[in-house]
């Protein structure tokens, strides 16, 4: 994986000496150049990134309701306090040292998660050929990462403490779909494959109705048809529930086994750094995003 080649180490460095130099508005502003080539305002924002770059700036961080459903521990209350725990996968345990998991009480086949980042997750299909001391290094090393400076996310620095989590094994190759909710209203989703292998993935961009959106997002394969699951209108109902709370948010589902599970909350998508194609999308989703005082 990128993670794992020195490049991707040194540049996480990098990304940490900043964020302790540097504030954040100014990082904010080198990243946004440097990822997608363009100037950021932040006193007028206007294109869905500009103005989700403000809401992780000055909003997220600030709004404890967005911090706990960031908690991919947290999250879980959440959604049981609306009525939509059926759609969680089962929880086998919960530690702040990988050093504390009782292995052998662990099913044959699981998922473990650190709770405050993304891709902070190691999968276990059997858990005969499972290298527990790798796995106890690698957890205990991510719970000391703050995921939270590498790029301005700062929601993410506020989850406190910091948790590792054991769910259900869903398989290795499961479907997402990712709601993309403005102000209380899903307005268009995407759905993916693959993306457990990182950059193998598919990602395809579809109105509420299941047609195909002319949008592609230049950094992943493009997926150009579906066919919706029978129980969609279920998932899309669920996802009107949970998003009511906030300005944005992308309510993430996972299919596998002829059903769908919640994922997570992700507020920030990319960093608010996303690349569309064409570029005309950035300023009709921005229009869709209502800030304090819009």
């Amino acid at each position: 994986m990128e993670r794992d080649s020195i490049i991707y180490k040194f540049r996480r460095k990098l990304q940490i000496a900043a964020y302790c130099i540097l504030p954040n508005e100014i990082m904010s502003k080198f990243y946004y150049r440097i990822v997608l080539h363009k100037k950021l305002n932040l006193v007028d924002p206007k294109t869905f990134n500009e103005k989700l770059q403000w809401y992780k700036l000055y909003y997220c961080p600030n709004n404890p309701l967005i911090i706990q459903c960031t908690d991919k521990y947290l999250v879980r209350e959440y959604i049981k306090i609306k009525g939509m725990g059926k759609y969680l996968t089962s929880l086998y345990g919960v530690w702040e040292d990988a050093k504390e998991i009782e292995w052998d009480k662990l099913p044959d086949k699981f998922v473990l998660k650190c709770n405050h980042g993304c891709a902070y997750n190691i999968l276990c299909p059997d858990k005969k050929e499972f290298d527990i001391k790798k796995a106890t290094n690698q957890l205990n090393k991510w719970l000391k990462e703050d995921f939270g400076k590498y790029n301005i996310e700062i929601h993410y620095s506020k989850i406190k403490p910091r948790r590792i989590i054991c769910e259900e094994y869903l398989g290795d190759r499961i479907t997402d779909y990712k709601f993309y909710c403005f102000n209380g209203v899903p307005h268009f989703f995407y759905v993916s494959y693959d993306l457990i292998h990182d950059r193998q993935a598919q990602i395809g961009f579809f109105n509420i109705d299941g047609s195909k959106l002319p949008l592609v997002r230049n950094d992943y394969k493009s997926i150009d048809e579906i066919e919706l699951p029978e129980f969609y209108e279920e998932m899309l109902n669920v996802s009107k529930v949970l998003c009511k709370d906030f300005p944005f948010v992308r309510v993430d589902f996972f299919i596998a086994n002829n059903r769908f599970y919640f994922a997570e909350f992700t507020f920030t998508p990319a960093a608010a750094m996303m690349p569309l194609n064409p570029d005309k999308y950035d300023y009709e989703w921005g229009k869709l995003l209502k800030l304090m005082g819009e």
